[in-house]
């Protein structure tokens, strides 16, 4: 259980840290200044914080036992699925005029809510 504690603790501050990091490179891309190696350099710099995101998720999954790991990868297929329809309904909104540019904000929005709406509907299915 203290390991789990752990673990959660490293999870939220690495969260917290690259999120921390996206922002400030999404600030700074603002300035308009910048040149080309700079703003290479800051827009690859949330980089290694992703990352190091992605392998603790990958760790968390690898611990799951089968089960969990079905459920989650239902709920990742619908995520990922569902994040595609709406990423291409908002292209083709774009082009009709309808909604303006899409940022990845959006687009993470999307995968979070579809996640949670596939892992609902993946646990809803085993009970």
């Amino acid at each position: 259980m203290r390991d789990l504690h752990h673990r959660w603790i490293a999870f939220l501050l690495v969260a917290l840290l690259a999120s921390a990091i996206d922002l400030l490179a999404s600030f700074l891309l603002r300035n308009p200044t910048l040149g080309s190696a700079a703003r290479i350099a800051i827009a690859l710099m949330p980089l290694p914080g992703d990352i190091a995101l992605i392998v603790l998720v990958l760790r968390a999954v690898r611990r799951l036992d089968e089960f969990q790991k079905r459920v989650h990868f239902e709920a990742i297929t619908v995520a990922f699925l569902s994040t595609g329809v709406a990423v291409f309904a908002c292209g083709y909104l774009q082009q009709a005029h309808i909604v303006g540019f899409l940022n990845s904000g959006v687009v993470w929005a999307f995968m979070l809510i579809f996640y949670a709406l596939g892992y609902l509907i993946a646990a809803n299915h085993y009970r």
